[in-house]
C-alpha cells in the first residue's frame, strides 16, 4: 500500500505571491513516523511544548536534521507552484475554496498511483460538503489508469506525522520560491517541482 501526504505553504490572500502544494509519496509510513519521533526524542528540550514539527516554528538546525534523515529512506516528493498573478486564468468565481480545489487538481495528475493508496491531506476544510467537493475533483484528476483503490482523508497534522513531513517539505520549497532561500530545498534530493497555470 502507498501513502501520500499533502500540505501547502503560502496562501490565497494577499500575504504571499505564491501558493506551494507538496505531496510526499511513500510505501512505508512508519519510516516517516520514526523520523519525527526521533527528532522529538533528540531535541525534546529545544522543541519544548510544541505539539508538532512545523516549517514556520521549528528551529532551523532541527529542520535541517529532519531533511537529511529523510534522504535515508525511499520517497518521492512532488511540488506544484501557483503564482497568484495567474488567478485571472481560472474560473473560480472569486471563491478561494474552489480555487484551492482547482490548484490541487493540478497536483493530482502528477501523482503516480501504482497500488492501493491512502491520501492524507492537512485538514483545512471542516465542512463535510467542502471535503467531498475537494475529494471528487482530486480523484477525478489522479494519475490512476488501472483504477487502484484510493481513499482521501482530511486529518489534523498533530495526529499525522507524515503531514508534519509534508509541511516541512512544502515550506522548504516556499522559502526557495517566495524568498529565494535555497538552504532547505537543496537538502531534498528526490523532488519534482512544476509550475501550474503559466501557459
Amino acid at each position: 500500500m502507498n501513502y501520500i501526504y499533502i500540505d501547502e505553504s503560502g496562501d490565497l490572500g494577499n500575504d504571499s505571491n505564491y501558493l506551494i502544494m507538496g505531496a510526499i509519496i511513500t510505501d512505508d509510513k512508519d519510516k516517516l513516523d520514526r523520523i519525527i519521533k526521533k527528532a522529538r526524542r533528540n531535541y525534546k528540550r529545544k522543541l519544548g511544548n510544541s505539539t508538532e514539527i512545523k516549517g514556520t516554528k521549528t528551529r532551523r538546525n532541527i529542520k535541517k536534521k529532519i531533511l537529511k534523515e529523510l534522504n535515508k529512506i525511499d520517497y518521492q516528493l512532488v511540488i506544484i507552484v501557483f503564482e497568484k498573478k495567474h488567478k485571472y486564468k481560472i474560473n473560480y468565481h472569486h471563491n478561494n475554496n474552489l480555487l484551492y480545489n482547482i490548484i490541487a487538481s493540478k497536483l493530482a495528475p502528477k501523482l503516480p498511483i501504482t497500488n492501493k493508496t491512502s491520501i492524507i491531506i492537512d485538514k483545512s476544510k471542516n465542512k463535510e460538503k467542502d471535503q467531498r467537493e475537494f475529494n471528487d475533483l482530486f480523484l477525478n484528476n489522479l494519475n490512476n489508469p488501472k483504477n487502484h483503490p484510493v481513499t482521501i482523508k482530511h486529518e489534523d497534522s498533530k495526529r499525522e506525522k507524515g503531514l508534519q513531513i509534508a509541511d516541512l517539505l512544502s515550506w522548504s520549497a516556499y522559502q526557495s520560491i517566495e524568498h529565494e532561500n535555497d538552504e532547505f530545498i537543496k537538502l531534498i534530493t528526490n523532488k519534482t517541482i512544476k509550475k501550474v497555470f503559466e501557459d
